[in-house]
């Protein structure tokens, strides 16, 4: 294994990976002939994953309104994780490190414990990350070691850059309609002016939603490279499109924002001593 600047450097032909550890199992950089493809962090970014490249969510994502939600006969109570945010997101695993199990030079095995807090299941999740040409294949998973069954909701953060250049394609027939905290109020088909089932200009709308029956394929461009996404036991796909910024997300997700909040029909139930797991691969090219 290599380190540079005291993170794990992974390389294969024209790609590169950064990956932290320490800070989360998130990723610092990922390069293409020397071009970023997701978005580099700005200089300061060391303690804070929202300005990394991209972190996993374990063992749920998005925002669990006011911390409370049920499970069979199990109220859960989960403090807030960040002080700018009133309700807690995006798990327990990106605010924490994460072990280094193996590595070469093309590809590192990451994992977690957490749980039996207040998060009241004790779980063991893994990040296999792999540089293979010419995409990055990412595999997250999660283990129950608890004694009941657990409700898991996983999926990844990344961040691409530039965003006034990029078009996007995907085929998103549903949304969540949110509210002015960005909250989901209710399902609704995908209105015409947020469909991106032909490619089109990303920052054509601000968005922050998840949409679902999503096929697991999304396609972005830029004038000088492409990246093809695909991702399987991921049914919804979340846009942050933040007006006026050079960024954007497109996070797999494997159930939608605010799935605990109500019930678990939308979220896996894993049973005690079994595994869940997404994949996500970024296939990068010319454009």
């Amino acid at each position: 294994m290599t380190f540079e600047g005291g993170y794990l450097l992974l390389e294969h032909g024209e790609l590169r990976l950064s990956v932290d550890a320490a800070r989360g199992g998130a990723i610092r950089a990922f390069n293409w002939r020397d071009r970023s493809i997701f978005r580099p962090p700005p200089r300061g970014a060391a303690d804070d994953a929202f300005e990394l490249a991209c972190f996993p969510m374990v063992p749920y994502a998005n925002r669990i309104v006011d911390g409370r939600f049920r499970f069979g006969t199990r109220d859960v109570q989960l403090q807030r994780n960040r002080q700018d945010e009133p309700h807690p997101l995006h798990g327990q695993g990106w605010r924490a490190p994460w072990r280094v199990l193996d590595a070469s030079t093309s590809a590192v095995t990451l994992a977690f414990e957490g749980g039996g807090d207040e998060w009241p299941w004790r779980y063991r999740a893994e990040q296999y990350l792999q540089l293979q040409h010419p995409a990055l294949s990412i595999s997250l998973s999660i283990r129950n070691l608890a004694g009941s069954p657990m409700p898991v909701m996983l999926g990844l953060h990344p961040y691409f850059g530039d965003a006034a250049l990029a078009q996007l394609q995907a085929g998103i027939p549903r949304t969540w309609l949110t509210d002015s905290a960005c909250l989901p109020l209710r399902q609704v088909a995908t209105p015409g002016d947020w469909a991106f089932d032909r490619a089109r200009p990303v920052a054509a709308v601000p968005l922050d939603h998840s949409f679902v029956d999503w096929d697991g394929a999304a396609l972005m461009l830029w004038p000088d490279r492409r990246v093809a996404m695909r991702a399987a036991n991921c049914r919804s796909l979340h846009m942050y499109v933040p007006p006026g910024r050079d960024f954007f997300c497109v996070e797999p997700l494997s159930a939608p924002a605010g799935a605990l909040n109500r019930g678990a029909q939308e979220v896996a139930v894993v049973a005690p001593g079994e595994r869940f797991a997404i994949q996500v691969s970024f296939e990068v090219g010319a454009a």
